[in-house]
Order: structure tokens, then C-alpha cells, then sequence
């Protein structure tokens, strides 16, 4: 069990990341320090006349789409050629490469940084996982993303998760004894308690300040049903025999994915590696769709998608 002052340390990032979530792709960035080598972009203010500067900008994140979903579909190679551990270790640098980037965007105002990352974990899944470097047409990687979008609108459904949820990472906690289900959304650590409260049946309600982090209830047999589905059709990784399941909706452009793998990555790992829980990784693309959005190329192709 996580202490009461790690926990404090974190709720309130918890709570920004669900007040950005209600924005959806509005704002997509949160700022962290880490070290990593870095391709450094050219500065703002020395970038050429403006119509050469507006059509770089467009060009990179038109790019920075088709890495940031590049990347998962990389990671669903490793997943399947090198197994589960494998996409655990390259999550977790993946996200460390995206720390950096944002920490130095986050010092020099200039928001290239937000365009390279992507593009820089990409050229880190080629480099150490060559077997695995996907290179796809920008029409399947629009139907990817709207493909698994529309996963998460049948998944919200059938579970009845409410809007404000509906962030990354978002998670669903199943104990398959007692059928006791967890949803939350964020960067805290109340996933945790909503294991062992699944594991002793407990319901209950997570809140901060007014604001609802996570919640519990008893699944039906047509929520049983769907959350057995994603479980197999995920990314799963430790002994699938275990009562508790916990499934991560991620996207590795996700920077409050990158917070829970900061502050609590290992204590999962600990978590898999004991058998204590099975871990199931799911897409959910919130953030690569903020770059798609923004790209006179892949906007239009996401129609609807990119309205309100």
C-alpha cells in the first residue's frame, strides 16, 4: 500500500489532469524534468520567413501524428515478437524521452520541442527494436485512431464512465471473483487502492476537492463480458489467472500516462512481477489526436473527430 504522503503528493496533479481531460485535445502538455539526449529544434524566433515557418510547423506535426501512432503500433510489434516485459521497458523510456523534451520546452517557450518528442521515441523503437519499425500510409493510421476511438465510445457505454472520466491514462480495475470494477482516470495513485478494496469487495467513490477521481461498482454479466474482451484482446503482460485484473487505456503521447510511470511504474512492476495482479495495456489515442487535428493533411480525415 502507497503511503498517505505519496499519495497527497499527487492529488493534485490528479485533478488538473482531469480538468484538462474535460477540454479534450485543447491542451495536450504537461511539463517534467528528466535527462535525455535531444534533438534541439531551431529557435522560434529564427526560423525563416513566416510562410517557409508556417509550412515547417504544419509539415512536423503532420509527422508527429503519424510517429505518435507509429509508436503504438510499434508497440504492439514488441508486444507480439519480444513479449510483455519488453513493452513495459520500452514504455517506460519512451516516456522518459517525452519528459525531456517537455521539460525543455517547458524552459525555452519553444514549442517545437512538443513536436519532436513523438518523432524522437520513434527513432528510439527503430533503433532497439528494428524488427518492429513500422512505417504505415496516413489513411490506416487515421482508421487506428478512429478505430480505437470508437472502442472507447462502446467501452464507456456498456460501463456507463461519464465524460469527465474519459481521460488518459484511464483505467479499469476487475476482480473476476467477486466481479468488484474500478474505473479511474489520472495520474494518482488511487488505482491502487482500488485493488485491494476490489480484493476485498469493497465499493466506493474517490474524490478531491468535489472533483471525482475514480469510482467502484459491481459489473453486470454484460460488463463482465466486455471487460473479459478487452482483457484478451489487450496488451497483456504477468499471469492471466490472477483474480485482479487492472487494463490501462494509454497512448504514448500521453504525458499523464508518463507522470504514472514516473511516480508509480515500478510499483506496478512490483505488482505484475509478484503475481499480485495481471496488467492488460489498451490504446486510447487522446493525445496523438490533438496532433492530427492540428494538421491541415490529417484533419480532414478525422472529420468529425476534430469538431467542438
Amino acid at each position: 500500500m502507497l503511503s498517505n504522503k505519496n499519495m497527497n503528493q499527487v492529488l493534485l496533479i490528479a485533478v488538473v489532469v482531469l480538468a484538462v481531460a474535460l477540454v479534450g485535445v485543447l491542451i495536450y502538455f504537461l511539463v517534467l524534468k528528466s535527462s535525455s539526449t535531444l534533438v534541439v529544434p531551431p529557435s522560434n524566433k529564427n526560423q525563416g520567413t513566416t510562410g517557409s515557418s508556417s509550412s515547417l510547423q504544419s509539415s512536423m506535426i503532420t509527422l508527429a501524428f503519424e510517429r505518435g501512432v507509429e509508436n503504438w503500433l510499434s508497440l504492439e510489434c514488441v508486444y507480439s515478437k519480444y513479449g510483455g516485459n519488453a513493452v513495459l521497458n520500452a514504455l517506460s523510456n519512451i516516456y522518459s524521452i517525452a519528459y525531456s523534451y517537455m521539460y525543455h520546452y517547458e524552459q525555452t517557450s519553444n514549442t517545437t520541442y512538443l513536436l519532436l518528442y513523438p518523432i524522437a521515441q520513434y527513432q528510439y523503437l527503430a533503433s532497439n527494436y528494428a524488427e518492429c519499425a513500422v512505417s504505415e500510409g496516413d489513411q490506416y493510421l487515421v482508421n487506428t485512431v478512429t478505430g480505437a476511438l470508437r472502442n472507447i465510445s462502446a467501452i464507456a457505454y456498456t460501463l456507463n464512465i461519464p465524460s469527465g472520466l474519459l481521460g488518459t491514462p484511464l483505467f479499469i480495475v476487475f476482480n473476476k471473483a467477486n466481479n468488484v470494477t474500478y474505473i479511474l482516470a489520472g495520474a494518482s495513485p488511487y488505482v491502487f487502492y482500488a485493488i485491494n478494496y476490489s480484493k476485498a469487495g469493497n465499493i466506493t467513490t474517490f474524490t478531491y476537492q468535489g472533483q471525482e477521481l475514480g469510482y467502484g461498482f459491481k459489473a453486470n454479466s454484460t460488463q463482465v463480458s466486455l471487460i473479459n474482451e478487452l482483457v484478451t484482446t489487450g496488451l497483456g503482460v504477468g499471469d492471466p489467472n490472477m483474480n485482479v485484473t487492472v487494463i490501462e487505456f494509454l497512448d504514448p503521447e500521453c504525458p499523464y500516462c508518463a507522470i504514472f510511470q514516473l511516480e508509480y511504474g515500478g510499483y506496478l512492476d512490483s505488482l505484475i512481477s509478484h503475481g499480485s495482479i495481471y496488467y492488460v495495456i489498451q490504446y486510447f489515442p487522446t493525445h496523438v489526436l490533438g496532433y492530427g487535428c492540428s494538421s491541415p493533411t490529417i484533419a480532414p480525415m478525422l472529420g468529425t473527430l476534430c469538431q467542438g
